[in-house]
């Protein structure tokens, strides 16, 4: 029988998106990068999300997330260099384009030659209608099984820390019903599916929150409590 966080992320209607946080009701926010000089925040960053992942998946994640966005850039309209500065800049634009969707597709392509997997097509995206660039994008969820193959848990991490570009990678244990999300940084999010395990790992998870909404995490744990 498959766990509740491995029916959800197979769900059109389990949007997931950012702020994972605020939008989901048994999630906790962790701080990262901490420290005066860039070396120490970036080596903390590193330390406290490795020590994050070590509490969540002491064997390893079972299945990866991500977003794969398809962009139509073939749209209507004025010709964009009229706003740029000089043919070096639209060049830049276009070799930029170019190869974040390269990028974007290499990754899609290794993990579907290397996992069993699943898509979870044309879900909501963070544009509304009247939004410029309204569908224009549009967004599948891949899933990624280990299948006892693994994956470079370490390495995900680390890109997300220090890769702009990359790919919104989530990773999911389907024993403790949890995904963790690096979303750069700064910090990082673990959405629990249900309010036992939010229970569970919270005193473990402690020393890590971000104090701005440690309060808005302390309503959440004493709310189910006093219900």
């Amino acid at each position: 029988m498959s766990s509740k966080v491995e029916e959800q992320i197979l769900r059109r209607d389990f949007d997931y998106l950012q702020p994972y946080f605020y939008n989901n009701p048994y999630a906790l926010r962790c701080e990262l990068g901490i420290g005066e000089t860039t070396e120490e925040y970036m080596g903390l960053a590193r330390q406290r999300a490795n020590a994050i992942y070590d509490i969540l998946f002491p064997h390893g994640a079972d299945a990866i997330i991500f977003n794969y966005w398809i962009n139509d850039w073939s749209d209507s309209g004025d010709a964009e260099g009229k706003s740029w500065e000089s043919e070096e800049i639209a060049a830049e634009t276009v070799d930029r384009r170019i190869q974040a969707e390269s990028d974007s597709l290499r990754f899609l392509s290794e993990c579907m030659m290397k996992y069993r997997h699943a898509a979870v097509k044309d879900l909501k995206t963070y544009d509304e209608p009247g939004d410029p660039d309204y569908d224009l994008r549009r967004r599948h969820r891949i899933v990624c099984y280990s299948d006892g193959i693994g994956f470079d848990d370490r390495e995900l991490i680390e890109k997300q820390l220090s890769d702009g570009d990359s790919p919104e990678i989530s990773l999911i244990s389907f024993e403790n019903e949890c995904i963790l999300s690096v979303y750069d940084d700064r910090g990082c999010d673990i959405v629990f599916m249900t309010y036992e395990k939010m229970k569970s790992f919270y005193p473990a998870l402690s020393p890590f929150f971000l104090a701005y909404d440690l309060a808005e995490m302390e309503r959440r744990l004493q709310n189910r409590k006093q219900g």
